[in-house]
């Protein structure tokens, strides 16, 4: 499931749902519905929209402060009336389907569930290491943070589990769309960044690769 040093970080679970067409509303109707549920029984959830890079799918997040939130949560949730009674109906004609979704662990053991509320915008840049490579990709995003958080940015990073493989996603969250535009000018001037990247591009025996990337905008928080 993931290592022992991250038994005590945040846990997080994404649901990528994609509508069917005509029916945006009617599934954000039932994920703020499911959300509700959750949200009694102590889970963080929140809905986000994927933008740039995406095909306007919609992201259903539910956050737990760790390993152990996670598991009691799951349990509750597989005998809640409410959430079997919610989820029977949607079955029965869904507004859309789920085209994904993955377990993962933050890097960080000092964020918790509700660290998330004053996002507005966010990008995500989803990097595949090669065999032997978690450690120096690791390195990578610790140095590429420094830089994104003295900028202005926050950076939360995390590994893959359910549903994915060794991936790790570098996460940037900001106040606005402003607030991101801002970073990124910002960025295609600073020194430290400059170098760093050419660094990155440059290297003849790459880490990592790049497998996907996408912004996107925080709906609701729960």
């Amino acid at each position: 499931l993931c290592s022992a040093q991250f038994a005590s970080a945040e846990i997080v679970e994404v649901y990528r749902w994609k509508a069917f067409p005509g029916q945006g509303a009617e599934l954000l109707a039932a994920a703020q519905e499911a959300a509700s549920i959750h949200k009694a029984m102590g889970a963080s959830v929140q809905i986000n929209q994927l933008d740039i890079g995406s095909t306007q799918n919609m992201d259903y997040v539910m956050r737990y402060d760790d390993l152990s939130s996670w598991g009691r949560l799951k349990d509750m949730n597989a005998t809640s009336a409410d959430w079997t009674a919610f989820f029977t109906r949607f079955a029965e004609d869904p507004p859309g389907e789920l085209v994904e979704s993955i377990f993962a662990t933050n890097t960080d053991a000092a964020t918790m569930a509700d660290d998330f509320t004053d996002v507005s915008a966010f990008s995500v840049f989803v990097w595949d290491p090669v065999p032997g490579g978690s450690v120096a990709l690791t390195e990578g995003f610790s140095a590429a943070k420094l830089i994104h958080e003295n900028l202005g940015a926050r950076v939360e990073t995390y590994i893959e589990s359910f549903g994915g493989t060794d991936k790790m996603h570098y996460v940037m969250l900001f106040d606005s769309w402003t607030h991101m535009a801002e970073v990124t000018e910002a960025l295609s001037t600073d020194e430290a960044w400059l170098a760093f990247n050419a660094a990155t591009i440059g290297a003849t025996d790459p880490t990592a690769i790049l497998v996907q990337s996408f912004a996107g905008s925080v709906l609701a928080n729960f």
